[in-house]
């Protein structure tokens, strides 16, 4: 679904380290049925399969959206917009790029408002030598904002200094999880950090009528070492986000089997 959405368009790649990628909407999947299955990814992105049916599956589904508001999807717009760019990004890297994202970290919030240690997405290739990571900054805007470039870039920086903590955190969710061949590949990458390769990503979920290309000029005076930016278009991104959050709240549950889907790239 992702690949037929989001569709490249061309650009003009800025002088500098950054290589640019702009994804819109192709127009090859009707609205409806987009809202509808980014709503059951939402609900994947923040429920433990089976969650739902272990515990709830006595509740209609009025009393499912009502637990879904209140225990699980934030109410602060700012904070939903949030998760809406990291429920893209991951998905982006999972089902189209085909990298492996061991670990959808919007699950382990301990409220809806919580954000959860760590960088925003982590994504592998465990199958290249040296292994490869990549470190996705997410930004999502729904309004011009000409700092994004720069508050992205600071982010990473930051991050990046605390990637071993990020690496531990997944590890452990994958040890509780029982998948200890992931678990084991993390490790190997935190024994031995000569060993893996670390690629700088930006991601912009932003709203297409504010977006302006100038961000990306000023981005690519800015990097020093080779960096990947993709920006995501979406029209009118703020009732677009309240949308596909209403279509989670009302989606019959996908996670009511024990597979989990969080790692749809498998060990790529």
């Amino acid at each position: 679904m992702f690949d037929r959405w989001l569709r490249p368009q061309d650009v003009e790649q800025p002088d500098g380290l950054l290589e640019y990628q702009l994804l819109a909407n192709g127009g090859l999947i009707k609205d409806d049925e987009l809202v509808e299955r980014l709503g059951h990814e939402v609900m994947r992105n923040y429920l433990v399969p089976g969650e739902l049916a272990n515990v709830f599956d006595d509740l209609g589904a009025p009393e499912v959206a009502g637990y879904l508001r209140k225990n699980k999807f934030p109410v602060d717009r700012k904070i939903r917009h949030g998760d809406f760019g990291e429920i893209i990004t991951s998905a982006l890297y999972r089902r189209v790029r085909r990298w492996c994202v061991p670990v959808l970290k919007l699950r382990y919030k301990q409220t809806p408002a919580q954000a959860v240690q760590g960088t925003d997405v982590l994504a592998f290739r465990f199958r290249q030598d040296p292994p490869a990571i990549a470190v996705p900054e997410v930004k999502t805007r729904v309004y011009r904002d000409n700092r994004v470039g720069s508050e992205a870039y600071d982010s990473l920086e930051k991050v990046l200094d605390r990637l071993d903590e990020s690496i531990h955190f997944l590890m452990a969710r994958c040890a509780d999880r029982g998948q200890a061949f992931l678990a084991r590949r993390l490790g190997a990458l935190l024994r031995d950090p000569g060993r893996r390769r670390v690629e700088r990503h930006m991601l912009f979920v932003h709203d297409a009528g504010s977006w302006k290309e100038d961000i990306v000029a000023g981005l690519g005076a800015k990097v020093t070492e080779r960096t990947e930016l993709t920006v995501v278009k979406i029209d009118d991104l703020k009732e677009f986000v309240g949308r596909v959050y209403e279509a989670a709240e009302t989606a019959p549950s996908t996670t009511s089997s024990g597979k989990d889907e969080g790692t749809a790239a498998g060990t790529a």
